[in-house]
């Protein structure tokens, strides 16, 4: 996918420069915070200054890609100078400034080299080089790319970090974002040694009494509409105190009324503040739901999107479900 002339752009601009800032987007997932540490990693290998700084900090099941504590959590009075001292900065996972926070607006003004490496779909132009391909897997498949072009010898942490990136973007292989050359990548990179069964059990089996209490109520709670075509529930302020939980907790969530017999788009609502709320769409293949997002501000996949919406929950909660109620009926008719 990655083309020979944008890996020697980057290897040129890589070659010329020597203090680089990765980043990616508020909130982090496995595919984020893998392509930062695989960059890292390749960067510091040859000779370069490389800063991981991110907006919040890596959830408790990501930790083990970071055993050193080398992703800095952003703070204006700490990490202005790092900033605007940066020669290149690496913008993963993300094509949105609105997700980089106030770090994207200081990368914004900044004249150093902007590079973007992502997987989601953009019809605009994002930074001064673009890298996006809607197609892979990740934005660690892209990476592996790059790596095999320019002869990077994988290491077991880079390795580890990568596939942890294909692991959680395609739902463990269950996604339809999953291609044989997405099997091929994670066949090479389990031959490097690394352990598939403990990446999978630091990710998805370490799970607190709080999140599987809050996923309990959220269950308990599931409604349905459009004949069974769409399976919603709502998560609350009031629900993540009485169980202790917090965002991270819900990771995983929007994808388990999509298993449902008959379920066709699944539906999470997140109350984050008084007047601010998420939705998490996920769709099994037959409706593109990032119209949907895109509709609210948002964005993503076509069958995985979301979009934070300004409103209170019983303001956004109707005008959401009449969106999602009026894609399903002109799709399925």
């Amino acid at each position: 996918m990655l083309t020979q002339d944008e890996a020697q752009k980057l290897m040129q601009i890589i070659s010329e420069n020597n203090t680089f800032l990765i980043t990616t987007h508020h909130n982090p997932d496995g595919d984020a915070l893998g392509s930062e540490i695989a960059m890292s990693e390749y960067l510091k290998s040859l000779g370069k200054d490389v800063y991981i700084v991110n907006n919040l900090e890596t959830p408790d099941n990501y930790q083990f890609l970071d055993v050193n504590k080398e992703i800095l959590i952003y703070e204006k009075h700490k990490h202005l100078q790092l900033v605007t001292a940066a020669d290149v900065f690496f913008i993963l996972d993300i094509s949105d400034w609105p997700r980089l926070r106030e770090l994207g607006e200081l990368i914004k003004k900044s004249p150093a080299h902007k590079i973007c490496i992502d997987h989601h779909h953009v019809d605009y132009k994002f930074a001064d080089i673009d890298i996006i391909y809607e197609e892979v897997s990740s934005t660690g498949e892209l990476l592996y790319e790059f790596l095999k072009f320019v002869n990077f010898p994988l290491n077991q942490k880079t390795a580890t970090a990568l596939y942890t990136c294909i692991l959680t973007d395609t739902g463990s292989f269950r996604f339809s974002n999953t291609s044989d050359k997405t099997h091929s990548v994670a066949s090479e990179l389990l031959k490097t040694g690394i352990k598939s069964r403990e990446i999978f059990c630091q990710i998805y089996e370490q799970n607190s009494k709080s999140k599987m209490a809050l996923m309990g109520e959220a269950l308990s709670h599931l409604n349905y509409d459009c004949n069974g075509k769409l399976a919603w529930f709502v998560l609350t302020n009031e629900m993540f105190t009485k169980h202790g939980a917090n965002c991270w907790d819900t990771e995983g969530f929007s994808e388990l009324p999509r298993t449902i017999k008959g379920v066709e788009v699944s539906l999470m609502i997140t109350e984050l503040k008084k007047n601010e709320i998420k939705i998490s769409l996920r769709s099994n293949g037959k409706i593109v739901i990032n119209t949907i997002a895109q509709t609210f501000g948002g964005g993503g996949h076509n069958f995985a999107a979301g979009a934070k919406i300004n409103k209170s929950l019983v303001e956004a909660l109707p005008l959401v479900l009449k969106e999602i109620k009026r894609k399903i009926c002109d799709d399925l008719i």
